[in-house]
């Protein structure tokens, strides 16, 4: 996606911005730890120094280990290493039965059975919100039932700040001290903010030895930049902000350069070819400085399991895996993050093998399928080059913005339209149904739905 020196240019962007527009902590032992470590800090606005950035680069780990709950090695996360895991979050499920319903905790407890079972999903995640648990104990239930009923690593995340000792004193009874079983996902809040909860997450996961995953969650022309570079920039500070707080609250603290980028739609669109994109340049953006990364692929955007529920998944979660992204997740998720479907999570898991047992070359059709057709605008998006210059890196808009405001204004729109519809074209989806994907997408749901029923049934 980009030249070496494109990086450095997003690079520089994104530490003028840490410099001198800022990122806001409504944390005050946040602000206390950046200000220690010689952040000039503005009220709730720190400005991070260009040479604390590359202090704290140096210091973040290129191997993260994750153990399982016998305490073997499970994950080496690194290098060109691909690990998959479901989403998280869903607060809507399609269970067993085709029937979209909120889920339950024992919709948690069968759904991590069944991930256990998967051999390429790596990763277990508290993947549902379950709502016959009091509010206050979501976070907590979904974790403890993973934990009483699978072995593999999880990525996980708090709701609130009093989740944290509940998550860690629940860890605690499973896990060996020095061997993380757990990921923590934080998301600052785009434009340039951190809430309160999660800059706590951060700095305690990073004095606990447990992984923390910074998930940047750009939406261009709304709360990042209406241009692929200019959102680039605002993720790569996000993420810089937030390494830099788990460094200076514990020299050498694992994280893992992540993200979750989407478009404005009805529900956020997280498989367009202009959002594949971004995720492939920040990959590499976080590879270049020998950071693990992750990223959210195989998220359809679709309201059911179907054509282009199977196309999109395949063609992103092989993108991504040819990519080298170190967390894959997503798997079985549709909606933009909003459902998760059990179904979907196998269809998944078997593009991730890439191999069904009655050798169909799945990924290979796909592929070549969306190629010949251009699926989606896909192909050609991911041809064309990233533009990075002086307008489409954005830095005077994101000074003018600030951290915290909003890029969805008038002004803004009529001055960056023509740029974002360049970039980010909305095609139609009316190619998912083309004859030979409709084909695939039979066999593959015939081959997922026998093995679920096999799974279930091993319950």
């Amino acid at each position: 996606m980009l030249s070496n020196r494109e990086i450095e240019e997003v690079h520089g962007a994104a530490l003028q911005v840490l410099q001198e527009v800022g990122v806001m902590f409504e944390n005050g032992e946040a602000l206390q730890v950046l200000k220690a470590n010689g952040v000039e800090v503005r009220g709730s606005v720190a400005h991070i120094p260009e040479e604390l950035v590359k202090e704290c680069l140096k210091k973040a780990p290129s191997l993260i280990s994750l153990y399982d709950l016998d305490g073997r090695l499970s994950c080496r996360l690194g290098g060109d290493r691909v690990f998959f895991n479901p989403g998280s979050t869903a607060s809507w499920y399609i269970d067993e039965n085709s029937v979209r319903r909120r889920p339950f905790y024992r919709d948690m407890v069968v759904f991590s059975q069944i991930v256990e079972k998967l051999p390429f999903l790596h990763m277990q995640s508290t993947a549902l919100v379950v709502q016959d648990v009091e509010e206050d104990l979501r976070a907590v239930s979904r974790l403890k039932a993973v934990l009483e009923h699978a072995r593999k690593p999880v990525v996980t995340g708090i709701f609130k700040e009093d989740d944290l000792e509940k998550m860690f004193s629940l860890l605690s009874r499973f896990t060996e001290p020095g061997k993380p079983v757990a990921i923590f996902d934080a998301c600052p809040n785009s434009p340039l903010r951190w809430s309160s909860h999660l800059s706590r997450s951060i700095i305690e996961c990073a004095r606990r030895n447990i992984p923390s995953t910074i998930i940047s969650m750009p939406m261009p022309f709304t709360c990042s930049p209406p241009t692929l570079a200019g959102s680039l920039v605002q993720h790569h500070a996000e993420n810089l902000s937030g390494i830099v707080l788990a460094e200076c609250a514990a020299p050498g603290a694992s994280v893992i350069y992540g993200g979750s980028p989407s478009l404005l739609g009805k529900t956020p669109l997280m498989s367009h070819p202009g959002v594949l994109k971004l995720i492939l340049a920040y990959n590499q953006v976080g590879k270049s400085f020998g950071i693990p990364t992750q990223a959210y692929l195989g998220v359809s955007d679709s309201l059911m399991v179907d054509e282009r529920a199977f196309v999109e998944s395949a063609y992103c979660l092989t993108m991504g895996r040819k990519a080298g992204v170190n967390v894959v997740s997503g798997p079985g998720m549709l909606e933009g993050e909003k459902t998760q479907s059990i179904l979907k999570l196998v269809l998944d898991s078997l593009v991730c093998e890439n191999s069904f047992t009655r050798g169909l070359p799945l990924v290979n059709s796909v592929l070549e399928t969306v190629e010949s057709m251009d699926v989606y605008s896909y192909c050609s998006t991911l041809e064309k080059e990233v533009e990075v210059d002086e307008e489409t890196l954005c830095l005077r808009l994101i000074r003018e913005v600030g951290p915290g405001g909003s890029f969805l204004k008038p002004k803004y729109m009529r001055e960056y339209q023509s740029v974002f519809s360049r970039e980010f074209s909305m095609p139609s989806v009316g190619d998912f149904q083309k004859e030979p994907l409709r084909r695939l997408f039979e066999e593959a749901k015939r081959e997922a739905a026998s093995l679920l029923a096999g799974l279930l049934k091993s319950l």
